[in-house]
């Protein structure tokens, strides 16, 4: 961790006339036991102006284009990491990065010239009201965190996405509360003010809270000159729409990006689901259960979907371009089904906090200039965790196929197309309602569960 003293940005900025801005963003994929409420609470600041709940359905196209600069951002991401060190795991969260640039970008001097609109990919009331239906969207399967338990994922989906803006008690920090009342009107989010020596313990706190434990404490460095930090919180628990039999998982050899192998437990099964092909990929999209049925008796469909693309042998994550993942879930997008016969690793993966200050002004991002929050703040750090577990837990499913017989003879049926996931592949996660792409992963070794914190 980065010695106080030493922040990124302080040789950069003189702290005696600038105030440093410090971020953090928090992503989980799935939970562990429910943390300890925060015993650093700060005074919660509000607002007149009334909340703002937004229907995906009343900005569609101003969505589609959040969605499709969500994946801009979860494919840079991703060969961010992979170029840092093409053998290991790269995960990130997307959304999460990009709801906590939504939140500054409200305070942003100017949001066009310093590249946050570039980033979001819309301007200004547009950019809010899209940012604000994707949230709402993704809280459709929000629920009471209370006494969560990973190992007992509940019938119906959780999907808790929370945001958090803790503000330093300083005298020589007035946050202005139009930028207040912005944030508030569009966004779901928990606005605290509290002293800076008491910052670090309500954020792990919050951390913990909104993630169910996953991720317990936050990856920021809190000094002196902190006055401001955004964080959001992304908890995704949902059993498989077709469960994997345990029984049917067995270790197999799964071979990394220098032709090396490990044994990785590899889940199987034979199902028909969603099947495209591209340029050196193949790919598959497994749903995820609802819970819920339709007035008809029939089964609701959840709209949540985890894409998996499997590079051609040999052509590890890294030598593919950017845009290829999300490419492939277009193409799911509009495949047909086939019977494909999967083997797929379990994981069970933890990142350390990854640094994204760097990348995003490599982006474009010019990180001082927040004028709309206070005078003199400029973006320090920003920091994301995840957290990903994926294993043959599912719903309880029963299937009944009949076939008519008949004098006329029915063509030959298809072979199952094998999709055996035994070397390097990308996993997306994705809410098909907004189309945002919730977390992402280049999975290089499934037997490694720790990811270092360099990138």
């Amino acid at each position: 961790m980065t010695p106080p003293d030493h922040m990124p940005g302080a040789d950069r900025l003189d702290p005696s006339r600038r105030r440093l801005l410090a971020l953090a963003v928090l992503a989980p994929a799935a939970a562990a036991l429910l943390g300890a409420c925060s015993s650093a609470s700060g005074k919660t600041l509000t607002s007149k102006t009334a909340r703002e709940t937004v229907p995906t359905s009343e900005v569609a196209s101003q969505v589609a284009s959040a969605a499709a600069a969500c994946d801009r951002l979860g494919g840079r991401l991703l060969s961010h990491y992979l170029k840092a060190d093409s053998a290991t795991t790269a995960m990130a969260s997307p959304v999460s990065l990009a709801l906590v640039m939504a939140i500054l970008a409200d305070g942003a001097t100017d949001a066009a010239a310093q590249g946050y609109d570039a980033l979001l990919g819309l301007s200004g009331v547009e950019r809010d009201r899209a940012w604000s239906a994707i949230q709402s969207s993704l809280n459709r399967y929000d629920g009471d965190l209370k006494g969560f338990d990973p190992d007992q994922i509940p019938d119906k989906p959780l999907v808790h996405l929370a945001n958090h803006v803790l503000i330093a008690d300083e005298k020589d920090l007035e946050v202005k509360q139009s930028y207040l009342d912005e944030v508030l009107r569009w966004f779901s989010v928990e606005i605290e003010q509290i002293d800076v020596a008491s910052m670090m313990k309500n954020l792990d706190a919050w951390a913990s809270r909104n993630t169910a434990g996953l991720i317990p404490r936050s990856g920021l460095t809190i000094t002196k000159n902190t006055r401001l930090v955004v964080q959001n919180a992304l908890l995704f628990a949902a059993q498989w729409d077709s469960p994997f039999k345990a029984e049917d998982t067995s270790q197999e050899d799964f071979t990394l990006a220098d032709g090396k192998t490990v044994r990785a437990d590899l889940m199987h099964d034979t199902r028909s689901i969603p099947y495209a092909t591209g340029q050196g990929w193949a790919a598959v999209r497994l749903a995820y259960a609802s819970g819920q049925d339709n007035p008809d008796g029939s089964r609701k469909d959840s709209q949540l979907a985890l894409d998996v693309v499997l590079p051609d042998a040999g052509t590890p994550p890294a030598a593919m371009e950017a845009g290829t993942w999300s490419a492939a879930s277009a193409a799911l997008d509009s495949a047909d089904a086939r019977e494909v016969r999967l083997a797929l690793p379990k994981l069970d993966l933890t990142s350390e906090p990854k640094q994204l200050l760097d990348l995003l002004k490599e982006e474009g991002l010019d990180p001082e200039g927040l004028d709309k929050i206070a005078p003199n703040l400029a973006l320090a750090q920003v920091v994301q965790q995840v957290r990903l577990i994926l294993d043959e837990e599912g719903t309880v499913a029963a299937a009944l196929t009949e076939g008519e017989v008949a004098v006329m003879a029915a063509p030959e049926p298809d072979r199952p197309v094998e999709l055996t996931v035994d070397h390097p592949y990308v996993l997306r996660l994705r809410d098909l309602t907004s189309g945002t792409a919730l977390v992402e992963a280049a999975v290089m070794d499934p037997t490694v569960k720790t990811i270092g914190a360099s990138a």
